[in-house]
């Protein structure tokens, strides 16, 4: 007795084999493949929640529905009417300097970015500095932040800038103003080593 098989039976054989693999591969198609006749939620990446380290939560959408293309027309956001800069100079100790000055010292623009601007969501601030906007005079840009704000954008750095001036009217000095808006908004702040 051989065990030798005929062309024609391992022909066979082979036929029967590729006939389980393919009745295997139809069930896999039905079974991975039903998710397919499942309607599909359509997914908007710039509706995609991020979340900081602070907790504080953002969408894509969100930074671009704050921030438009072109500068806006000039309207000043830190007027004089309003305490912004008088109360930041009193908090300092700078007695000699009018606030009322156009031309302000150049750390006010940074506390106006680290107060003020950080309160949007992330990626607002480095949006915005990376706009088309050239040096004048000195470190004078030709336009304000605040002006590549939409009016939603703009609404909302109005009310940033009235929290600030709240938190300033309720401290002693700038540092007792940086621990307290930070506190109250979840900004990070440079604590001193070295009390004054």
């Amino acid at each position: 007795m051989t065990n030798k098989k005929t062309k024609t039976e391992v022909d066979e054989l082979i036929n029967i084999e590729v006939q389980k693999i393919r009745e295997q591969q139809e069930r896999q198609a039905l079974l991975f493949g039903a998710d397919a006749l499942l309607p599909q939620k359509q997914f908007d990446r710039e509706l995609e929640k991020h979340q900081l380290r602070n907790g504080l939560e953002f969408t894509i959408k969100e930074v671009k529905d704050l921030i438009i293309e072109m500068a806006g027309e000039y309207s000043p956001m830190f007027t004089n009417k309003k305490p912004f800069f008088k109360l930041m100079y009193k908090l300092h100790g700078w007695d000699k300097l009018d606030p009322t000055e156009f031309i302000k010292p150049p750390c006010v623009a940074l506390y106006i970015k680290k107060y003020v601007y950080a309160r949007f969501p992330k990626d607002i601030l480095p949006t915005l500095l990376a706009k088309e906007n050239p040096l004048i005079n000195g470190y004078v840009r030709k336009y304000k932040l605040f002006q590549f704000l939409n009016d939603s954008g703009l609404v909302l750095l109005e009310g940033y800038i009235q929290d600030a001036i709240d938190v300033m009217k309720k401290s002693k000095t700038w540092y007792d103003f940086e621990l307290k808006y930070t506190k109250k908004y979840k900004l990070s702040v440079q604590l001193k080593c070295i009390k004054d």
